[in-house]
């Protein structure tokens, strides 16, 4: 691509170089940092399982604390150049496609999100590293953070609570990557994601096919909210423009991918 690598600091070490995707959207890859210690981790609770007792004479007494991070899962992109952003990240970073989502009644036009994942062999890797969805804005959507069990998830949500973060979803289980989720957003909005028991997948397995629907996104939990979707009141005016200015340009969003987008809110 003709960008040039530069030496990161000392204490990172390794290289970077700074690229761009299709969408715009700055892309920062290193290679060759240091490894680094583990950071101290909430412990992962010993639970008891019908007959299989792994706790005796104890009890269960999860704090309502701040959950500690054990690592970034993954970020969720959209994109309104999707098949020219999703060949870039499998081309360029040699990613995997885990699933593919279609919009309702448009599975003959192909795929509008994807949920993709690094290349590592025979070495298991995270359902979805990078998910990218077609919308009416190229834009960051939310990044995912994973913690330790669904009490470290859940405790920690109720802290988040108590200080004016907003729950955006959750607290549930979803279809693609399997994680317990809980969304929320902060006091100026920005939302992130704590997560639990994700899939792990080797570069074997083909990619799934799915309808994109609000309904298809958890197995169990609440519906997904407005405020998920971008259809609550407050969300409405930036969306409509974002889909007007979308709908004038070159690019894949056209009036049949608005159709099969409003869909999925209802679906």
């Amino acid at each position: 691509m003709g960008a040039r690598t530069r030496a990161l600091p000392e204490p990172l070490g390794g290289v970077a170089v700074d690229l761009v995707d299709p969408s715009g959207i700055p892309v920062h890859v290193v290679a060759g940092t240091h490894d680094l210690a583990m950071l101290p981790s909430q412990s992962v609770h010993a639970f008891n399982f019908g007959h299989e007792l792994w706790r005796v004479n104890g009890t269960q007494r999860p704090p309502r604390v701040p959950t500690k991070v054990q690592r970034l899962g993954h970020l969720v992109l959209q994109t309104t150049k999707y098949i020219e952003a999703l060949n870039w990240y499998l081309d360029n970073l040699g990613m995997i496609v885990s699933d593919f989502l279609f919009f309702p009644g448009q599975r003959e036009r192909g795929p509008t999100m994807s949920f993709i994942r690094c290349d590592r062999g025979a070495t298991p890797a995270d359902h979805h590293t990078l998910a990218i969805a077609l919308g009416p804005s190229d834009r960051y959507v939310h990044s995912a953070y994973q913690v330790c069990d669904l009490d470290a998830l859940a405790a920690g949500g109720e802290y988040l609570a108590d200080r004016g973060y907003h729950r955006s979803w959750g607290i549930g289980r979803h279809i693609q990557g399997s994680q317990i989720f809980d969304y929320w957003r902060d006091p100026d909005g920005f939302m992130v994601e704590h997560f639990s028991d994700g899939d792990m997948f080797d570069s074997t397995l083909e990619p799934g096919w799915a309808p994109f629907t609000a309904s298809g996104l958890a197995q169990w939990g609440p519906p997904a909210s407005k405020d998920f979707l971008g259809t609550s009141p407050k969300s409405l005016p930036h969306e409509a423009r974002s889909m007007i200015t979308a709908l004038r340009g070159d690019n894949e969003f056209d009036i049949s991918r608005l159709v099969g987008l409003l869909k999925v809110a209802s679906s």
